[in-house]
């Protein structure tokens, strides 16, 4: 196991005539830490065998600590790991809850436009039941103006005043 740290140039000199080693930082139980050159194919097509330490063998103490850093690193990992799932799950969330905003609001604006075509509407209502009304006054009045002007007309008639087609009725009051 291994993991890339940079590029030096010079040739493997071996099966795979790269032009190109890699530093690499051992990651493997028994040699964790150590730094090597090895071949930039390593992980590509046939395998290179080429490999050179640049850091002295680990101590024997070093091989008993790399399994508890092997270990501390799986568990920050798996940390980071569950973090990023979190993270992943809070973005969700809250665009959810950001497209929940919108829509919300959406239909708060067409909740408000029909209130003010509601309000207009009735508006309009109001008004045309105000014309009615004063248009039902005027014929009420009417009606008791054209009353009272038969009332006076017979009256009229009954008491003599008024002649009817050149008829002179008799009068009823002496």
């Amino acid at each position: 196991m291994s993991s890339s740290s940079g590029n030096f140039s010079g040739s493997c000199g071996h099966m795979c005539n790269e032009q190109t080693c890699v530093l690499r930082t051992s990651l493997s139980l028994y040699n964790f830490g150590r730094r090597f050159l090895g071949c930039s194919c390593y992980k590509v097509g046939p395998k290179c065998p080429f490999l050179v330490w640049l850091d002295n063998p680990t101590c024997p103490r070093g091989n008993e600590t790399a399994p508890l850093a092997l270990e501390r690193m799986s568990r920050l990992q798996s940390a980071l790991q569950l973090a990023n799932e979190r993270e992943r799950t809070a973005l969700e969330t809250a665009e959810e809850a950001r497209q929940m905003a919108e829509k919300t609001l959406e239909e708060e604006a067409k909740a408000k436009e029909r209130e003010r075509k509601a309000r207009a509407a009735c508006a309009k209502a109001k008004e045309k039941a105000m014309f009615a009304e004063e248009k039902q006054r005027m014929w009420k009045f009417a009606c008791i103006l054209s009353w009272i002007f038969f009332v006076i007309v017979i009256l009229l008639l009954c008491i003599g005043l008024i002649e009817f087609s050149g008829v002179k009725r008799p009068r009823l009051l002496p």
